[in-house]
């Protein structure tokens, strides 16, 4: 790691163990102040004195260079047109020396000092009211309000201490520095990744796959069975009073709580819920590594997160149960979800983001009747202005340039990315289908052929869509590989945005998928004479993909994977069934993929190929 070594050459030009890390210490500690305030552009001149000192040493004043500080009139500023990755990279390398050098110990290094920093110069915020009778007025309140908890320093000192930091940052650097060699070698196109948003990819991950647990209903915790809910009452458990859903063993008859905690420290210790607790916990960590987070409320029933990336200066949607960064259409486009409001609360920030999560804001408009448009626009006025009554005037002045910036964001009516189109993954089939979110169902699709001739039928994952042609000439396309599929049971279309990969795949808590693909002539004057299949797939670990090829209505064939299978026979339809399974602990799903490419290529990963003869009368056919 670059930033380390460049550390250990300022340790040994120094050759004062003391005076080493008094600087790691206070950069540290300035570096810390400038992520906590990244509006106020004062806090970016160095102005600690002992630094000052220490800047006479080439390598010190070399080593600000290299992590972005300029020298303006004599001062070491940080400029406001620089990426706040630069920081944060070195922010990380400062952590990971001082570790190096003082052991797991010296955590208060730069933990405590920073914490302490910040604390004394964050305002502590304060509730704010208005007067209403409007129940949904209120909870917009309520919600505004009860965001504060996240800021408590214990709490987020807590926090912090289950997360594997070290690794997390680590593997955010190799995600960044990969996706900067396929810029490079022209793999792909686009922006750099930020340091702060491969951090946010792998805390998602982490949180989604090891940290957090889904529960539909409790298992029996005596006996282990189902169990069928019964009623919810309120108790009171620990600090805090908490709906408690009780549901009764369908064996044994044993009663089994399961307590809708929203004490967040509550959390840490149970680590399971729904999308409730799943989105207060992930927030919480969130705030702990210092992202500027917005926890996002649905008025038809989920919550989800919003980070700022100060990078493009816009919030990004942060779904931990769905495993989704930036795709706020999935809701409205994916789980067909009948959008009306969608509050984004912060810490000192308040707005209706109904807008980036639909795409016909006309049609939403007269969906929305828990209050008047100007009743929630003043609502939300009031209090926003309230609370940001108590936070510095730099940071208010910041505030609403942001928040303008974002409205004009917020007009604009987008179309959805194909990643956006599928249904919910969290939680089972049966819970997600009586909620109306699993989205499309199969509909038995058949790629019927009605004249002679050489047919192919393509995939592209990439693009998620068929082409279908007849003699070497496109006649039709297909959007969506369900749309082309005869059937469909626990199957998606990941996109890894990070690694810039797409495929098929079973669901994330499914431990089967299967899909299938049918091709018929028309009527019986026709026939078809032969067949041959291509297809790409991928398997890790113990990931299994059986496939299958049924003529007629003869016993099923099993393929080998690997090969281009060539029929040379008769038939009159066709089916090929694939079955994916098997594969090792929480990613167990990505162990089998389907058609897995680069999302830019243009190439198929997926054909059948045929041909089509008219079937004559006197038994011959042409």
């Amino acid at each position: 790691m670059e930033d380390v070594a460049r550390l250990a050459v300022i340790e040994q030009h120094l050759s004062d163990i003391n005076k080493f890390n008094r600087v790691l210490h206070d950069l540290l500690q300035h570096i810390n102040h400038i992520l906590e305030n990244p509006h106020d552009l004062e806090v970016r001149t160095l102005k600690n004195l002992y630094l000052k000192e220490a800047m006479e040493d080439e390598a010190v004043s070399d080593y600000l260079k290299y992590i972005g500080f300029q020298l303006v009139k004599g001062e070491y500023i940080y400029p406001k047109e620089q990426s706040l990755s630069k920081l944060r990279l070195a922010q990380v390398a400062i952590q990971r020396k001082i570790s190096i050098c003082y052991g797991s110990k010296s955590e208060f290094l730069f933990t405590k000092p920073a914490s302490t920093f910040a604390q004394a110069n964050k305002p502590k915020l304060k509730p704010v009211y208005v007067t209403t009778q409007n129940e949904f007025l209120l909870k917009v309140q309520m919600l505004f309000n009860d965001i504060l908890k996240y800021e408590n320093e214990e709490i987020q000192a807590l926090a912090r201490e289950h997360i594997p930091l070290v690794t997390l940052q680590l593997n955010a650097i190799e995600r960044v520095r990969e996706h900067q060699r396929q810029l490079k070698n022209g793999e792909e196109t686009g922006n750099d990744l930020s340091f702060e948003i491969g951090l946010l990819m792998e805390l998602l991950g982490w949180f989604k796959n090891t940290f957090f647990s889904w529960v539909d209903k409790p298992d029996c915790e005596q006996c282990g069975a189902p169990t069928v809910h019964e009623r919810n009452e309120n108790m009171k458990i620990g600090t805090e009073t908490c709906r408690v859903e009780i549901y009764k063993c369908t064996q044994c008859s044993a009663e089994v709580h399961f307590p809708r905690h929203n004490d967040v420290a509550m959390l840490l210790r149970t680590r399971r819920g729904r999308c409730g607790e799943w989105a207060s916990c992930f927030t919480l960590f969130c705030r702990a590594l210092g992202y500027d987070t917005r926890y996002v409320y649905d008025a038809t029933d989920h919550v989800w997160c919003e980070i700022f990336d100060y990078d493009t200066n816009t919030w990004l949607h942060a779904d931990p149960c769905e495993y989704l960064l930036d795709a706020p259409l999935t809701y409205s486009c994916g789980w067909k979800k009948k959008l009306t409001y969608v509050i984004a609360v912060s810490r000192d920030d308040l707005q209706d983001v109904t807008w980036r999560y639909t795409t016909d804001h006309k049609e939403v408009l007269k969906r929305r009747k828990l209050c008047e448009e100007n009743e929630l626009l003043t609502t939300i006025m009031a209090l926003r202005s309230a609370r940001q009554a108590q936070v510095s005037e730099a940071r208010r002045r910041y505030l609403v340039k942001r928040c303008l910036k974002e409205l004009v964001q917020l007009m604009v009516e987008r179309k959805p990315e194909d990643y956006e189109t599928r249904g919910r993954i969290s939680g089972s089939k049966e819970w997600r289908r009586q909620r109306g979110e699993i989205g499309k169902e199969n509909t038995s699709y058949v790629f019927e052929f009605a004249q002679p001739g050489d047919y192919t039928v393509k995939y592209y994952a990439s693009l998620n869509k068929y082409q279908i042609s007849r003699d070497g000439s496109d006649i039709e396309s297909i959007n969506s590989f369900e749309n082309g599929a005869y059937s469909c049971e626990s199957i998606f279309r990941k996109v890894e945005m990070d690694w810039r990969q797409v495929y098929l795949a079973r669901e994330v808590d499914e431990t089967i998928g299967s899909i299938s693909w049918k091709m018929a002539v028309k009527d019986d004057s026709l026939i078809f004479e032969q067949l041959a299949i291509q297809m790409t797939t991928a398997l890790y670990e113990t990931g299994n993909i059986e496939c299958t090829v049924r003529f007629d209505e003869e016993i099923p064939q099993q393929m080998k994977l690997g090969e281009t299978w060539h029929f040379k026979r008769e038939f009159k339809q066709v089916v090929l069934a694939c079955r994916l399974s098997g594969g090792i602990g929480d990613v167990a799903w990505q162990h089998a993929q389907l058609f897995r490419q680069p999302i830019d290529s243009e190439k198929y990963v997926f054909q059948l190929a045929t041909r089509v003869i008219q079937k004559c009368t006197d038994g011959s056919n042409n």
